[in-house]
């Protein structure tokens, strides 16, 4: 259970408060669509970012919502998240992270452990899916440690905001900002909440409230087990309660839910759907990134790891 969190920390626990927009999908909302009281909040948090030489060229309005919105419009808690956000970038070395930090044990990784984006639902955004019942802690330690699990965790945000969602943005024609997820807990025991597991949660959990808010548009948990509630009780506290709001626990029953949200060609067969891509669906890597009117340069430079017993610590 490790990129599970992925994409559904939208703000810290103890610091976010009460969105001021109390909506649950209110990231579909365009910066122009804003309440006045709202956009005059942005627009002040724009002119004190850029008098301090804060602003980068990527912090478009809707990256600067993020962090108002996590904080509940408050710009000083706003601008406290933003500069931590910044410094820790400058450390992990974030900004350069997709061409400087090599994987290779990414495909050897990912069949033990399956996760991946999955083309999008209708209203545009990419679908992320993980098959949390197949995960091999152990052989995965073998492959990796969990130091370079977080660097790749990070890299692939960098991919997922700097190429695949404006690639969905293109293709919908609209403002896409926020993502779909879906957790397949089929197969899933205690034994994949490991002591070390749980850590390793926490530490991407803060990674993506307090550096990558508010990305989660909504996630099913689909096939949840009895053991679930136990895994819950441990992870839920780590999440605020906007996020708890976005988030849907079924059990064997969810495919008709889905599909009101996600096409049934661009759902998995083993989710419901008529998807069945050639290799099967959590090797295709499937959607408008991949389109060649809408792909920009390959993000994926490193070569595969040819052994699963070679270890990296």
């Amino acid at each position: 259970m490790i990129h599970d969190l992925c994409h559904c920390a939208s703000s810290n626990n103890q610091q976010s408060g009460a969105s001021s927009s109390g909506d649950d999908d209110a990231m579909s909302i365009h910066p122009e669509d804003l309440m006045q009281l709202q956009q005059e909040t942005l627009n002040r948090f724009r002119v004190i970012l850029t008098e301090e030489g804060l602003i980068r060229k990527r912090d478009d309005d809707n990256s600067l919502l993020r962090f108002l919105r996590a904080r509940a419009f408050n710009i000083a808690k706003a601008k406290a998240m933003f500069e931590a956000m910044l410094e820790w970038r400058k450390e992990i070395g974030a900004d350069t992270i997709k061409e400087t930090f090599q994987f290779p044990e990414r495909d050897a990784i990912k069949e033990l452990y399956p996760h991946f984006h999955h083309k999008t639902d209708k209203m545009g955004r990419p679908v992320y899916i993980e098959r949390l019942g197949q995960l091999q802690v152990d052989e995965l330690l073998r492959v990796t440690t969990m130091d370079r699990m977080l660097l790749y965790h990070v890299k692939e945000w960098e991919i997922l905001i700097d190429w695949k969602i404006p690639a969905c943005s293109k293709k919908a024609d609209t403002n896409i900002s926020q993502t779909l997820t879906i957790l397949d807990m089929k197969g899933v025991t205690m034994r994949h909440m490991s002591k070390q597991v749980r850590n390793f949660i926490q530490k991407i959990t803060k990674v993506d409230q307090d550096f990558y808010p508010e990305y989660l548009g909504k996630m099913f948990i689909v096939n949840a087990p009895t053991a679930f509630k136990a895994m819950w009780a441990v992870v839920r506290p780590w999440l605020d309660k906007r996020t708890q709001k976005k988030i849907e626990v079924h059990g064997g029953n969810f495919s008709s839910k889905l599909l009101e949200l996600v096409d049934s060609e661009n759902l998995p067969a083993f989710l419901g759907g008529t998807c069945c891509c050639p290799g099967g669906c959590e090797n295709a890597d499937a959607g408008p990134w991949n389109e060649s009117i809408h792909q920009k340069k390959q993000p994926y430079n490193e070569p595969p790891l040819k052994a699963l017993d070679c270890p990296f610590n």
